[in-house]
């Protein structure tokens, strides 16, 4: 039979399940019961599962609006509509006529048939003029019943938004701003080209918005998929003029994004003293409610490597962190199932309803004091650290993955950076474990976003929507943080600094380093057109030269190889048939001086090749019965996996066939020296016609001319 279940679970106010978020926040109420029921869908791979929230919340939606449109709608598929004032913003086709609507999926009452088939021209048109209807009778696309109004509300930002292009005096630090609905309705300007796929609903700077109602919510820093680098994206929750600010009353977010330098030339313009060492000894950050840092220092050094994403204070600022987690009522560490990745989060939250200061709470502490303020208004932390000497705190950081350092336990005030556990999950039942399950869900992953490409022709012959003019820039204060620029300090070796730093777009030294590889895998780097254009890219013989190079290296490597292939094979002309055997032979370790008499050398040569016998290098002290005997072991089914644990009592209990495997020996030439190898039997037999046998060794007879060589074999004759 086909599997299916059914489960009733309570679900508590303040839950993290990000899916409810817009609906399970109403005052007064403490929990929900929310009833799941799946089944199998048959001859598929997949489960149909129902989710009902008891009892079901009303949501507010917005009244008809029978009132015109301040401005003209403009769909943002510009490269159908064939914009004529169309232009670049960075990598997206844009325009700065108007902002652009887009209508996600969640805007449509088929979501799923919209995404399979594309958008037309004449869909597009059918889209447009039902939205700007207001006789209301032109039919409905499939879009849902609240669409169009949604639409009309937020066309009223238009006007405030084209007048602070033209006024604000931030505009050189705005990468772009938009509004989105609960139903997918997005508006954004520059009126900007976005992928079909794309959800406003399920960005992370819409859920911290809608999951802190009335605060100003910093999100970031991330890459922006559209080209202007790594960006901060601040937000806030829009109600209407009657609801309370809470999270299920949200009627839309708003959302800003600045370029990262922004964030910190504020400090330093609020906070001089930030910069008052070059942020060696006091350094001041911008800090999220949950730990990640906005602004720092190390976000903007050249030689950091930065800008990078997700950097923890605990990470950056060890010794801060570890006295914040002391701190009472200030911050709580949290765990989460992700069930998608089979891993339990650890993850921390900061009270952001701190009234005051925090400043060191560990007495004694006077390397590193520390102010920490919560900035009204906003989900964010500033924080500024004087250091006057060294000193050293640890936080458990991986530095190759996001493992935890002891999964076993978790302390308030042990200090370590956001990580990951394994989720144990028994694989027949698909139940957690009794501790597990008491973890909350975590939220959604961030869904990564896909650019949509244009055609190239159409990228070369468009310009810049907005030019700032980097390099008629010529002071720090006036390129620092400014769109599509960088103040390049560092040369390309990514190390030495200029000796005049100056301002230019960001291609040519993203980061602030000279010729930086751009994070855009699309990008040719940060090479001027001065130096390398795209013709000269397309007419180098590359192709050609590429292949004779290759040819010529594998010819060189043949011959090589063919070369000490045959020198191997004269070496082994003379080889006894021992080798021809394969048999295996351990070198011994030469464990006198071999400088002490030169002419010994020679007698050693002349002895193996006299012999024929290809063995250890030969010394000129006997060894020790027990010494010997580490060289034999038993057969292979007495393995103890390359750690030899056999004692004298079992050598003496399994004695090879031969009398003495030990005392072979052979006479050379007319020399009166005796030679003692640790022979096995198979080496014993098969130089049997070239040694006789070799009396009992006497302690006495020992000499400077007296020879032992220590060899093993490691195959061992059943039989005698």
């Amino acid at each position: 039979s086909i599997p299916l279940g059914s489960q009733i679970i309570t679900v508590p106010v303040n839950s993290s399940l990000s899916w409810h978020v817009n609906k399970l926040r109403e005052v007064g109420k403490e929990a929900y019961n929310v009833s799941y029921a799946w089944k199998m869908v048959q001859d598929t791979s997949f489960i149909l599962c129902v989710v009902v929230i008891h009892p079901e919340i009303p949501v507010k939606q917005l009244k008809n609006l029978n009132t015109v449109p301040s401005s003209k709608l403009l769909y943002h598929q510009l490269d159908l509509l064939g914009q004529p004032n169309a232009c670049l913003h960075f990598k997206q086709l844009a325009t700065l006529e108007s902002p652009t609507v887009m209508l996600s999926a969640g805007s449509f009452s088929s979501p799923y048939e919209h995404l399979s088939q594309p958008e037309t021209k004449r869909m597009v048109e059918h889209y447009t003029a039902y939205l700007s209807d207001n006789t209301r009778l032109i039919a409905n696309p499939g879009l849902k019943f609240s669409v169009r109004n949604e639409v009309m509300a937020t066309s009223h930002v238009t006007d405030e938004w084209m007048s602070q292009m033209e006024m604000s005096s931030l505009e050189s630090y705005i990468v772009r701003r938009y509004i989105a609905t609960p139903n997918g309705v997005l508006r954004i300007y520059p009126g900007s080209l976005m992928d079909k796929a794309f959800d406003p609903t399920r960005r992370q700077w819409y859920l911290h918005a809608v999951a802190n109602p009335g605060l100003i919510t910093f999100t970031g820093p991330y890459l922006d998929v559209g080209g202007a680098g790594y960006v901060v994206t601040i937000s806030h929750t829009v109600h209407s003029s009657s609801a309370q600010m809470s999270s299920g009353h949200s009627v839309a977010v708003m959302g800003i994004d600045f370029t990262l330098r922004y964030f910190y030339k504020v400090l330093l313009d609020l906070l001089p003293v930030c910069n008052q060492d070059g942020g060696k000894k006091i350094r001041c950050f911008i800090m999220e409610d949950r730990g990640y840092l906005v602004a720092h220092p190390t976000l903007i050094d050249p030689k950091g490597h930065a800008p990078v994403e997700q950097q923890h204070v605990t990470h950056k600022e060890p010794l801060v962190a570890n006295d914040i987690l002391n701190h009472p009522n200030f911050v709580k560490k949290n765990l989460c199932n992700s069930f998608s990745d089979r891993t339990v989060q650890r993850f921390y939250k900061f009270n952001t309803s701190l009234v005051g200061d925090l400043t060191n709470l560990v007495h004694g502490s006077h390397c590193s004091r520390y102010r920490l303020t919560r900035i009204p208004g906003t989900n964010a932390f500033v924080g500024i650290i004087n250091e006057t000497c060294d000193s050293f705190a640890f936080c458990a950081c991986s530095v190759v993955d996001r493992l935890c350092l002891n999964c076993h336990r978790m302390e308030q005030n042990d200090c370590e950076c956001p990580c990951e556990c394994p989720l144990e999950v028994n694989e027949c039942t698909g139940n957690l474990t009794n501790a597990e399950s008491r973890n909350p869900s975590c939220e959604v992953h961030q869904e990564p976003m896909t650019f949509t490409a244009i055609d190239p022709s159409l990228q070369d012959a468009l310009p810049q929507c907005i030019n700032t003019e980097c390099n008629q820039r010529t002071e720090s204060g006036d390129c620092f943080g400014v769109l599509d620029c960088e103040w390049c300090m560092v040369d390309s070796d990514g190390k030495t600094h200029l000796d005049k730093s100056y301002c230019a777009p960001q291609k040519e030294c993203f980061g602030g380093i000279v010729g930086a590889k751009s994070p855009y895998v699309d990008d040719l780097g940060a090479i001027g057109d001065e130096v390398i254009t795209l013709n000269m890219i397309k007419s180098a013989p590359v192709g050609p030269v590429a292949g004779g190079i290759m040819g010529c290296i594998m010819v060189l490597v043949l011959a090589v190889y063919a070369y000490r292939h045959q020198i191997h094979r004269r070496s082994h002309q003379h080889m006894s048939p021992l080798a021809a055997q394969e048999m295996s032979v351990r070198m011994s370790n030469l464990e006198n001086d071999r400088d002490e008499r030169d002419d010994d050398s020679h007698e050693d040569r002349g002895i193996i090749s006299n012999t024929r016998f290809i063995a250890a290098v030969i010394e000129r002290h006997a060894h020790s019965p027990e010494r010997r005997r580490r060289y034999w072991g038993r057969s292979g089914t007495e393995s103890d996996h390359g750690y030899s644990t056999m004692s004298p009592q079992e050598d003496s209990e399994n004695p090879p066939c031969n009398n003495d495997p030990l005392s072979a020996g052979v006479d050379v030439g007319n020399h009166d020296e005796e030679l003692e190898l640790d022979t096995p039997p198979q080496t014993a037999a098969l130089l049997s016609h070239k040694f006789h046998h070799y009396r009992l060794h006497h302690p006495s007879l020992h000499h400077s001319h007296h020879l032992q060589a220590a060899v093993t074999v490691h195959t061992v004759d059943a039989e005698c």
